[in-house]
């Protein structure tokens, strides 16, 4: 009873504290600061300076005359206090959100909605739904960067977003997911690379291990994915080498010794354009990636999911 009592003390705080114009934004960044654990991080993930952030931290320790985080070397950790506000500003944060979502989402229609997508899924998944959509959609963003996605739907700049359900997890607040699509990802090389094994139909972790990869830099999500992977297998990951343009990567494995990784979409269609230089195999370990659409409001995800029929 004690711990309800001192719970429901911060959350009348929290409230008290947006009455005093500690606004909603500084507490996105309390959140995010004490999930990243670092204010280097944050700063990038939320495209706020360090000065800046340490600013609106400092705000609200300054509110509650109480460290909210023990600062070393090794990063960002909260008190126990902060740990308690951490919770309630999650609370708050759903709670406001739903609340505006309720109110605004019911009468949302398509024209009003700004949507945004990776370019790999616009252009070989849904090239039909995304071409009608430039004209029904209020705007439409499409990108490489899976934080060019994240970060304005975190923001409210985009209502709607495609992209890897793997990094749902980077999404704040309340959200609704609608699963579209999943396909495997593969490996494309030269037909005369004398590394890969032809009698084998999939190439295992190890083997891939000892390759030099080609692939976008650490912003897309491939690239991520393949880490985790390795993470997971507790293994080191293959040498990567990083290139920002997708056709001088494709053309670059066709007459070298690199490989690639995409998804089987654009694997296909890549490989079938150059079928007497390239082709591709299947990763031997699961390595699936797993379509999402999201939005706020499970009402706009519904609406816009019945458009791509």
């Amino acid at each position: 009873q004690n711990d309800t009592k001192k719970s429901s003390c911060y959350l009348h705080k929290l409230l008290d504290a947006l009455n005093d114009a500690l606004n909603l934004e500084l507490l996105y960044i309390f959140v995010k600061v004490s999930e990243l654990k670092s204010i280097n991080q944050s700063s990038a993930y939320l495209s706020l300076t360090q000065p800046a952030i340490s600013k609106k931290i400092k705000q609200l320790e300054e509110y509650y005359e109480q460290e909210l985080f023990i600062r070393s070397s090794k990063g960002m950790a909260l008190t126990p206090i902060g740990q308690r506000v951490y919770l309630e500003a999650k609370q708050l944060i759903s709670q406001v959100e739903g609340l505006r979502n309720a109110i605004r989402q019911k009468e949302t229609k398509v024209n009003e909605l700004r949507l945004g997508t990776l370019d790999s899924i616009s252009s070989y998944l849904y090239p039909n739904f995304f071409v009608k959509s430039l004209n029904a959609f209020k705007s439409t963003t499409i990108t490489n960067r899976i934080d060019e996605l994240i970060e304005p739907f975190n923001r409210g700049s985009l209502d709607v977003i495609f992209m890897d359900s793997a990094f749902k997890d980077e999404i704040n607040g309340i959200y609704s997911e609608k699963e579209v699509d999943e396909e495997p990802y593969f490996l494309v090389y030269s037909k005369d690379n004398p590394l890969i094994n032809l009698d084998k139909e999939s190439i295992d972790p190890c083997t891939l291990q000892k390759m030099d990869l080609l692939m976008y830099p650490k912003y897309c999500p491939i690239h991520q994915r393949l880490i985790r992977v390795y993470q997971d297998l507790q293994i080191n990951p293959p040498k990567i080498v990083e290139i920002d343009y997708g056709e001088s990567m494709i053309a670059m494995v066709a007459n070298s010794n690199y490989i690639t990784v995409l998804p089987k979409s654009i694997a296909i269609n890549k490989v079938t354009a150059d079928i007497s230089h390239l082709k591709m195999k299947e990763f031997e370990v699961t390595f699936t990636r797993k379509i999402s659409l999201f939005s706020r409001d499970a009402h706009v995800t519904e609406m816009v999911n019945r458009m791509m029929k």
